[in-house]
């Protein structure tokens, strides 16, 4: 209830929101950052990751290559 109020009143973007339920949907690798190396990085939050830096530049630019 508090969530649909916030997105009424403006106070919440329902595409933040969206992200923060369901995680990032990639639907071309090609155009992805390549994931490093790093074992404990799965693709799920590679994919979460670089949809970020989509959704969000002003605060997630360049979150991918400090990973």
């Amino acid at each position: 209830m508090c969530v649909k109020l916030m997105i009424s009143k403006g106070e919440l973007n329902i595409e933040d929101w969206n992200f923060f339920l369901r995680g990032g949907t990639v639907l071309d690798r090609s155009t992805q950052v390549p994931k490093p190396k790093a074992n404990w990085i799965t693709e799920a939050a590679w994919d979460n990751i670089t949809e970020l830096e989509k959704i969000l530049p002003d605060t997630f630019t360049g979150l991918s290559t400090a990973i």
